[in-house]
């Protein structure tokens, strides 16, 4: 009977147990704080914030930028320079790089001087195979015609029948009696209209001004009064200079008195060494011949004294 009676106790502390644990939650997580509910009433748990890491900067020196490289001309190159009336080219051949831009212009008065564009052509084989001639410090040019639609018409004249030696703008130098006018002359005639009905209204006389601006030195061949002539003026002293220089080199006389034959008005010479351009006419002794080797010799002198015919370069 004591052992009934113990039995009933322990079943009887193990249920009032039971009912204690059921009620306070025994063996269940803690309670959620009051507070906490009131801030998230989900009771969700929020993530804590991760710290966001300041990326680090890596400076990069900076690149230097290399400048293009210029490419060297070729010591020996043809350029068309523009084109004539009738739609011909006139054509530069260039020799050398250097500093100095010495050019020669054959044939400016067109088939009544075919020699001159002969003597051009003769001077551009030459230099070609002998490149070696023209000196580090030169530029040489050769117009072998500035007049081509007159070296295939047979003509003295353009197409438009104007003297491209009498169509510069010769007003603004030193003396009158070389300003540009319409009618002009020759040994054999007067030629109406032969100045242009302005100066400068050719292409071809256009593009020679334009060409010829910064040059040292323009070298213009004719025939046939077998002489070297400047500027009517005569008072360009670079263009005396490279009279005697040819003179002594050929072994045409340098006529310091000038051209007495008729007026000669707009010329290119005449424009140019007002401009500074150290500039000469060259008349070869006949029409026939291209008096070749005199007239070489004669660059070559000129292209070795160009300092002393430009003292600035």
């Amino acid at each position: 009977m004591g052992v009934g009676v113990r039995t009933i106790e322990l079943c009887c502390s193990l249920l009032c147990l039971a009912l204690v644990c059921t009620f306070s939650g025994c063996g269940a997580q803690p309670s959620t704080d009051s507070a906490d509910l009131a801030r998230n009433p989900t009771g969700a748990t929020t993530p804590a914030a991760t710290a966001l890491s300041t990326p680090t900067v890596v400076q990069t020196p900076a690149q230097t930028a290399t400048p293009p490289q210029t490419a060297t001309p070729p010591p020996y190159e043809q350029e068309a320079l523009g084109e004539s009336w009738e739609g011909r080219s006139i054509v530069g051949h260039r020799f050398g790089t250097g500093p100095g831009k010495v050019v020669l212009v054959g044939n400016i008065h067109g088939g009544t001087e075919e020699n001159t564009h002969r003597l051009a052509l003769e001077m551009i084989a030459h230099f070609r195979d002998n490149l070696d001639e023209i000196p580090p410090e030169v530029t040489l040019w050769i117009i072998p015609t500035a007049n081509p639609d007159g070296l295939e018409n047979d003509t003295r004249c353009n197409a438009h029948m104007v003297d491209l030696n009498r169509n510069a703008d010769t007003d603004d130098d030193s003396c009158a009696e070389n300003d540009w006018v319409e009618d002009t002359h020759t040994t054999e005639t007067i030629i109406e209209g032969g100045g242009g009905p302005f100066p400068f209204s050719e292409v071809e006389t256009q593009l020679l001004r334009d060409f010829l601006g910064d040059a040292e030195v323009a070298i213009f061949y004719h025939s046939m009064a077998g002489m070297i002539f400047v500027t009517t003026c005569a008072d360009h002293a670079p263009s005396n200079v490279l009279a005697r220089c040819l003179s002594e080199a050929t072994g045409y006389p340098f006529a310091e008195e000038g051209w007495a034959s008729y007026p000669v008005t707009g010329a290119m010479v005449d424009y140019l060494a007002y401009q500074g351009v150290a500039a000469v006419e060259v008349e070869l002794e006949t029409k026939v011949d291209s008096e070749f080797q005199r007239n070489l010799a004669g660059v070559k002198a000129v292209m070795r004294s160009l300092d002393q015919i430009a003292p600035s370069q």
